[in-house]
């Protein structure tokens, strides 16, 4: 699904690799039945179907996966301790990560920025993972991509961030992000071809 903060995550990963991929999109609310046989995790997205009958699924698994299997421009450092601490800030992240935004979440946001450029400080570094994104910026940015429709001033790194190439061939417009999710906000079912129709 196009604005899948989790499908998000892998066509990042993808567009980081210049891998060549199809994708198809899935109404998550009026779900094919045929999702089920790529995803049986209730029909979830992202899912890869390496070769025919052949499916991974979950968001941070097909992305390590595919750090694993395409090893040009690696995302997860060789470290174990830095991979330790990468995967500490996507969970620290993640856990606060929401498929909607609400006034709390971007709270809860702010305190996780903060968390970021106390780390971005400390490694000295642009990116979490170096000069530029790799595992961990890339695997939060989906849901500081999403809180840009609430705020315009959020750091240089959320403008960095805009700015690399994986990023910046996917980023959704703030208009058609609000047209989005305002409609979670008065309860109908969203419009998955908004970006279609522009």
């Amino acid at each position: 699904m196009r604005f899948c903060p989790y499908a998000h995550r892998t066509i990042l990963a993808l567009n980081a690799k210049k891998i060549d991929y199809e994708v198809i999109n899935v109404d998550l609310v009026d779900k094919p039945e045929w999702i089920f046989t790529k995803s049986p995790l209730g029909g979830k997205v992202p899912a890869i179907e390496i070769k025919e009958g052949e499916t991974i699924y979950e968001s941070l698994i097909t992305v390590e996966y595919l750090d694993e299997v395409y090893p040009q421009r690696p995302l997860l450092p060789k470290d174990p301790l830095k991979k330790a601490f990468d995967k500490i800030i996507v969970e620290v992240l993640g856990s606060s990560a929401r498929d909607t935004i609400t006034q709390d979440h971007i709270a809860a946001f702010h305190k996780g920025l903060e968390f970021i450029q106390t780390a971005l400080q400390t490694r000295g570094t642009t990116f979490l993972d170096g000069e530029e994104p790799g595992y961990a910026d890339y695997m939060i940015w989906p849901w500081f991509e999403r809180l840009r429709t609430y705020d315009d001033d959020i750091t240089s790194y959320i403008q960095k961030m805009e700015q690399d190439p994986a990023v910046s061939q996917y980023l959704i417009p703030k208009d058609i992000l609000t047209k989005f999710q305002s409609s979670y906000g008065l309860g109908i079912k969203p419009d998955y071809e908004l970006l279609n129709k522009n």
